[in-house]
């Protein structure tokens, strides 16, 4: 991941805009982010952290720094930062949570924190495409985009403060903690819980299988009424309760065939007596039949002959009946005939005029509906002709309008055109009136920055001259001192002593000090405060070019751009906006007027459509109307012809017919009054006919019935009849005489009754049978319910006896299965008995990721502080650690005295130079655990002012291996010596409001 731009307003000590173009900065690899303690150089690394995660680098880091206490109230906090992975380059803005004031009233109101990521095609793209504007959606985005998470990130781009450092020396537990949340080993912590878990759940298995086993074993006991029993008594009480049901078994067996020979022997000796009474009724009944079967015979006799009379008798009724109706219809017919003029014409005759006449108007009947609606069809046609006119008039019409629509879409289209490229200027024009926010915001920054510097300046004149006159006030001192300095021998001296100057032992004009003379203390307290002056001057100087780069950037941004231009440039911004607004409505409104002028011209093509079918389908439809209309007549005029020539060549039959006919429906009116009287006469005769026919069929059929039935006339058969009532009397004596002698005969031919007739009443003794049968039957139900109980016992044993085997082998099955599972979970949790290590399988990962670390932590540790140093990992407890062992502890080689040394006996520069190689190798492995994450941006900050000469050589040679593979690394310090090391570095300075501003130097 590389960091491409970072901007912040109103954040931590900088109340203004703050620009950093890491891209320029790290040209070079490296760069310094240098300034005074507390001046604001971590504000920087939180404000990436913050940007990217919503929290800060520090872990002990309080939220509230963020929003910047000398920035206006009202103005609002954020972070912006643009950075590129492997994914894409974006843009993150993030605001924190402040207070500010009401926008009525007095007071303050909490402003709720904000975040917005969009994706960018280019890192100078300012515009981007939005991916989400929701805070946890912008957090869960950027940890996939970087591949990393907050912890992650503070381990492998930022080393904040101190916190690298406490890597090295935590405990093994906490460091255990950190290499979790690092590598997202907490899968295998589960792994080991949900292990755990499951040797819980086998063992209440294996339990349970065991009370199962008991539970079997009881009721087994219970069924078997024993009072204890355990597996081995189990086969033997089986098999012995199985032979008592066997023998029970058997012994109902025997009762139940003696009760059924018992009851077999009551049913046959009940059976034979009921036989013999029934053979003597049956007996009395067939006497009786006897005496009364000549009565019955002549009965029959006179039914028979009644029968064959009634036939002969129905026959000849319908003769009589034939002979009336062939009279009636022969005098009906001649009547008819009389009465219509027809009576010398045969039947014949009759019958073909009948048929020419109907076949005649069968040929034309349907031809008088055709005549009687001429009228009418001739009037639709004639109308529709009208229509047809009509609608081409109205079809003209409508060509017109369509030609005119394609000249007023043009219209519609090109204004929607114009507003469509005017609304395009939307996003130009918020652009515009950005930068003129912005120039307005440099142009007063500014002229602040000028006044600054106007005051830089003035502070630097008055620190030359505090140091000129320090100056001269130092070599005042020194001139008179020089000056006295005799004064000051010959105070020193005392008679005896030589002389410091010439030797001599003799001092005849010793010389006084003056009483001004200044002493060296004074001298030096001059010094003093001449080297003061200077480093004051030194740093206002420098001050002042900090204000005059900022001036001068600031200048170069502005250019000639004044604040009359600025509120120009803002109206005409303004009014782009504005057109570009008014222009977006007019796109719509043009937009809704074209698909309403198409709406409106798809309807006008429909009707004209619409009209042209109509007229296309009028005048072909009138046209063949009229056709058919003239075929219809013509065919008309042909069928009065052809029926007038038929009516006046039967005109002999109707001699008051003068006229010719003027009409079809009069021709078929009056052809239609012919073929009625024609039909009357032509049904007559064939009634007539038909009557004859059946009187002499109904004559033939009494002859014949006469001759079957044995009656030599109808008269003497008619003698033969009887009334209903005595044939019914006669029948229903026979019947019951027959039905009773069927029955008699039926009952005296069954095999039980013909057998009774061999039985002596006497030797038949129902209840001595009757006794014997509920005896056996009582045996019978005492052995049932003995061997039913035995059986049912016997069962139950082998139903349980069955239970406790299988619940025996599910108990072995279970104890098999369990074994594996609480092996494992043992192992897995470090259970001394089968771990002797007692390293958890979570903790035996971290150890092989902890070795990687270390190892890469040596390949950087060897090329510093003379290679006397190397980590060794280790399972023991670490010294003052009360915790159980966890197998991450860490110890320092001192290759030097070939001793083992606790990371907290080194110096603070060693344990910053170990620290920071621990913490480029544990970025090393988390990068490459994290999916091969690129890391392009590396911050460090602080520890280098521990550092020797030799040592920050060491340190800033292995910082510059980072920088080889194209990584970028960022050095946070106030180290004096490293600002003459590396030439790209971001200058923070406070300014005399209490906050601080960012100069860059590329």
């Amino acid at each position: 991941m590389y960091l491409h731009r970072l901007e912040l307003r109103a954040i931590g000590p900088y109340p203004d805009l703050v620009t950093i173009d890491f891209a320029a900065l790290a040209a070079s690899g490296v760069f310094l982010l240098e300034g005074p303690t507390g001046s604001g150089k971590s504000t920087i690394i939180d404000a990436v952290v913050f940007a990217l995660y919503g929290g800060l680098a520090g872990s002990d880091a309080s939220s509230d720094r963020l929003h910047s206490q000398h920035a206006d109230p009202a103005v609002e906090p954020f972070v912006e930062l643009v950075f590129e992975t492997g994914a894409g380059t974006y843009r993150v803005r993030r605001t924190p949570q402040y207070d500010r004031p009401k926008q009525r009233g007095t007071g303050t109101v909490k402003q709720q924190a904000s975040a917005q990521l969009f994706r960018l095609a280019a890192p100078t793209d300012v515009a981007g495409e939005p991916m989400s504007s929701r805070i946890p959606e912008v957090g869960v985005e950027i940890a996939r985009i970087v591949g990393l998470d907050r912890a992650q990130f503070l381990q492998t781009v930022v080393l904040p403060q101190g916190e690298f450092a406490r890597f090295l020396r935590s405990p093994g537990e906490d460091r255990r903690k950190l290499l979790q949340s690092l590598f997202g080993t907490q899968v295998y912590d589960r792994t080991a819980d949900e292990l755990a878990a499951r040797r819980r759940a086998v063992q209440a298995e294996v339990e349970g299988a065991d009370d199962r086993v008991r539970d079997a074993l009881a009721r087994f006991a219970q069924a078997a009424d024993l009072a204890e029993a355990d597996e081995s008594v189990v086969p033997g009480t089986v098999a012995s309760l199985r032979a008592t049901a066997d023998a029970t078994g058997a012994a109902r067996t025997a009762a139940a065939a003696a009760a059924t020979a018992a009851t077999e022997h009551e049913r046959s000796v009940t059976a034979r007596a009921a036989a013999l009474e029934r053979r003597a009724a049956l007996l009395r009944r067939q006497a009786v039949l006897d005496d009364d079967a000549p009565a019955i015979e002549q009965a029959r006799a006179a039914v028979a002959m009644a029968e064959r009379a009634a036939r002969v008798a129905a026959v000849a009724d319908g003769l009589d009946a034939a002979t009336v109706r062939a009279d009636d219809t022969a005098a009906a017919a001649a009547r008819l005939r009389d009465q219509h003029a027809l009576g010398a014409v045969d039947v014949q005759e009759v019958a073909r005029r009948r048929d020419s006449l109907t076949d005649a108007l069968s040929d034309v009947r349907h031809l008088v509906a055709v005549e009687a609606g001429a009228a009418a069809r001739r009037s639709v046609i004639d109308e529709a002709t009208a229509t047809a006119s009509r609608l081409t008039d109205d079809l003209a019409a409508l060509d017109t309008a369509l030609e005119a629509r394609p000249t007023e879409r043009a219209r519609i289209v090109e204004a929607a055109r114009t507003a469509s490229t005017t609304a395009a200027d939307a996003d130009a024009a918020a652009h515009e009136v950005a930068r003129v926010q912005s120039l307005r915001a440099d142009l007063a920054a500014r002229d602040r920055a000028e006044q600054r510097v106007a005051d830089a300046e003035r502070i630097v004149a008055d620190a030359r001259r505090r140091a000129t006159e320090a100056l001269d006030a130092e070599r005042s001192l020194r001139e008179r001192r020089i000056a006295g300095l005799a004064g000051e021998l010959g105070a020193a001296l005392t008679p005896g002593d030589p002389c410091p100057v010439c030797g001599s032992m003799a001092h005849p004009s010793v010389a006084a000090p003056q009483d001004d003379h200044p002493t060296i203390q004074a001298v030096e307290s001059a010094g003093d405060a001449t080297r003061l002056a200077d480093q004051q001057l030194a740093d206002a100087a420098a001050d002042l070019a900090v204000e005059r780069a900022e001036h001068l950037r600031l200048t170069d941004v502005v250019g000639a751009v004044d604040s009359v231009a600025l509120d120009a440039m803002a109206v005409a911004a303004d009014e782009r906006v504005r057109a570009a607004h008014d222009a977006a409505a007019l796109v719509l409104e043009h937009e809704r007027e074209r698909t309403a002028h198409d709406t409106a011209t798809r309807a006008l093509e429909r009707e004209r459509n619409d009209l042209d079918a109509r007229r296309t389908v009028l005048a072909s439809t009138a046209a063949s109307d009229a056709e058919r209309l003239e075929t219809d007549l013509r065919s008309v005029h042909e069928a009065i012809g052809r029926l007038a020539a038929l009516l006046d060549s039967d005109s002999d039959s109707d001699s008051d017919n003068g006229s010719s006919p003027v009409s079809l429906r009069a021709v078929v009116d009056e052809l239609d009054g012919r073929l009625t009287v024609l039909r009357a006469v032509a049904d007559a005769d064939d009634r007539a006919s038909a009557a004859v026919r059946a009187r002499d069929e109904r004559s033939a059929e009494v002859a014949r019935v006469l001759d079957q039935q044995g009656f030599p006339d109808v008269d003497a058969a008619r003698a033969g009849l009887l009334d209903p009532d005595t044939v019914a009397r006669f029948r229903s004596s026979i019947s019951a005489a027959e039905a009773e002698r069927a029955v008699v005969r039926a009952g005296l031919d069954d095999p039980a009754v013909v057998q009774a007739a061999d039985d002596d009443p006497e030797q038949l003794d129902v209840p001595a049978a009757q006794a014997e049968r509920v005896r056996a039957t009582a045996e019978l139900d005492e052995a049932t319910r003995v061997a039913v109980t035995a059986a049912h016992r016997a069962e139950a044993v082998e139903q349980c006896a069955t239970e406790v085997d299988r619940t025996v082998r599910a108990r072995q099955e279970t104890s098999a299965r369990s074994r594996a599972v609480v092996r494992l979970a043992d192992v897995a949790n470090g259970v001394a008995s089968v771990n002797p290590s007692g390293i958890t399988l979570g903790t035996y990962v971290l150890m092989r990721r902890f070795e990687d670390v270390v190892a890469a932590a040596n390949d950087r540790l060897r090329g510093m502080l003379a290679g006397r140093f190397t980590l060794e990992t280790s399972d023991e407890r670490e010294s003052g650690s009360r915790s159980r062992r966890t197998g991450l502890a860490l110890a320092v080689h001192d290759h030097t005295t070939d001793t083992v040394r606790d990371p907290r006996s080194l110096s603070g520069g060693e344990t910053f130079t170990v620290s920071l190689c621990l913490a480029l190798g544990l970025a090393d492995v988390v990068q490459a655990e994290a999916g091969g994450v690129s890391l392009g941006t590396l911050f460090v900050d602080e520890g280098f002012g521990t550092l020797d000469p030799e040592t920050l050589d060491d340190v800033i040679g292995q910082l510059s291996r980072l920088t080889a593979g194209g990584r970028q690394v960022g050095i946070v310090s106030h180290v004096e010596e490293l600002k003459q090391r590396i030439p790209e570095r971001i200058a923070v300075r406070r300014t005399p409001a209490g906050g601080s501003q960012v100069t860059t130097t590329v």
